[in-house]
């Protein structure tokens, strides 16, 4: 027992479904899994030990100015351009002389909106630990993230009323949505594993207070394992950043959450080194049907448009399988060399090109081919195709993943080039001015 609070432990189970909440003096932990249970011989102690999601300080309704998170194995940010430079400065011992200073590392920061802004910094020993030539393995916390106020500069005692907080459960909220913004980048999952909120007060001893905070077990991808992203040494991730405000808009919507986390699977498993051609195949294939539907039919503002494409979304319907093939299959775009149509899966991924603004991709052989190599990995081979050809469609396809996903968000700089031998970057191939401009 702690103060007035007495924490009752859950009755012991070891059935992994089981789960239970302990709530004790300014602490609380939801859902956990109890492995172990113990007593002292002396004394009415009782310890138990188990598992749980989140162990929160606090409450998640207690609100702050100001949240510092801990990120773990950002390659990201160590591999991109458009970032500050970290200045450590040395000083004489016992006096504020300087005496020199040198590269500490590196930050990037951008406002989310009018209000509230985030920082990345990542510090010299970070970096050393994700160079690739270290060859490295595991999990490391390396970049400190501040999600702030920019006012929170010169804080007085008298401006504390300008500030605005927010919970820690809104807090998270932002930070999830992060998460999973920048795991698209790094090409692998990663997510705060600790989060901590601060109060400023006028107490000029004590001007900052922890007022709350939240330990997590997010999913995070080890070094090892992490995927061949589209960030390259010529990414810009200022740029990036700027994106994320209209990634969380994105987030708001059921359909574009569902969306993302099942395309960032199935990219994920595309971009890992080692994987057979016929998993990356089925898996681009996946993502990018997800992504037509989501961008031609749920986000088609145009009722007549929307219409016509969702046609060709339900073809199992006898009669709007024969207006889909009237709709679509007579416009001569759509045909291939051999006098044939495309099929309406090859009809959508030409559309969705085309809503991108990558109308030189859309030549209907070239969809044909890649819709055969995605069929002979999910059935007995039928094309005739070299590892070398099917591995040159495959590359392109992935980069179309890459190219929808960054138009639907707006950035501008450049990108991994898929389509060359060696790690290249090229500027958008996409249209950004096909965006819609309330996103």
């Amino acid at each position: 027992m702690l103060g007035n609070v007495q924490c009752h432990f859950p009755s012991l189970s070891f059935d992994s479904n089981t789960k239970n909440s302990l709530i004790g003096h300014n602490f609380s932990i939801e859902q956990s899994i109890c492995t172990g249970d113990s007593y002292n011989a002396v004394g009415p102690l009782r310890a138990i030990r188990g598992a749980t999601a989140q162990a929160v300080y606090g409450d998640m309704e207690d609100t702050a100015h100001i949240f510092i998170f801990y990120l773990p194995n950002t390659r990201f940010q160590y591999k991109s351009v458009g970032q500050e430079i970290l200045r450590k400065t040395l000083k004489e011992v016992g006096s504020d002389i300087e005496v020199g200073s040198e590269n500490g590392g590196k930050y990037v920061r951008s406002a989310i909106d009018k209000i509230w802004s985030i920082r990345l910094d990542i510090r010299i020993d970070a970096l050393n630990w994700l160079n690739l030539q270290n060859r490295n393995t595991g999990t490391l916390i390396t970049t400190v993230g501040t999600l702030y106020q920019p006012k929170d500069k010169s804080i007085e005692p008298e401006t504390l009323s300008e500030l605005q907080t927010i919970t820690l459960s809104n807090a998270l909220e932002h930070l999830k949505n992060l998460s999973y913004f920048l795991s698209y980048a790094n090409g692998g999952y990663i997510g705060p594993l600790y989060i901590e909120g601060y109060k400023y007060t006028q107490n000029r001893l004590h001007p900052i207070q922890t007022s709350c905070a939240v330990a997590l077990a997010f999913e995070t991808t080890p070094i090892e394992q992490l995927c061949s992203s589209w960030v390259t040494v010529e990414s810009n991730l200022k740029l990036y950043m700027e994106c994320f405000p209209a990634f969380e808009r994105m987030m708001q919507n059921l359909t574009w959450r569902e969306t993302i986390d099942f395309t960032l699977t199935q990219y994920f498993q595309a971009t890992r080194p080692g994987m057979p051609w016929q998993v990356v195949a089925s898996a681009i294939g996946a993502a990018l049907e997800r992504l037509s539907y989501t961008i031609l039919v749920e986000e088609e503002s145009d009722t007549n448009k929307k219409a016509d494409f969702e046609l060709l979304f339900d073809t199992f319907d006898k009669d709007k399988r024969n207006r889909a093939d009237k709709r679509w299959k007579m416009d001569d775009k759509y045909k291939k060399t051999d006098g044939k149509y495309l099929s309406w899966t090859g009809i959508r991924l030409s559309l969705l090109l085309e809503r991108i603004g990558l109308v030189a991709d859309k030549n209907p052989d070239n969809i044909q081919s890649f819709l055969n190599i995605r069929n002979d990995a999910v059935h007995p081979r039928v094309s005739i195709m070299t590892i070398e050809q099917r591995w040159k469609f495959i590359k392109q396809t992935i980069q179309w993943i890459d190219e929808v996903l960054l138009w639907r968000l707006g950035y501008s700089s450049k990108y991994l080039d898929r389509t060359q031998q060696w790690e290249s970057s090229t500027l958008p191939r996409y249209n950004l001015s096909l965006r819609d401009s309330s996103w």
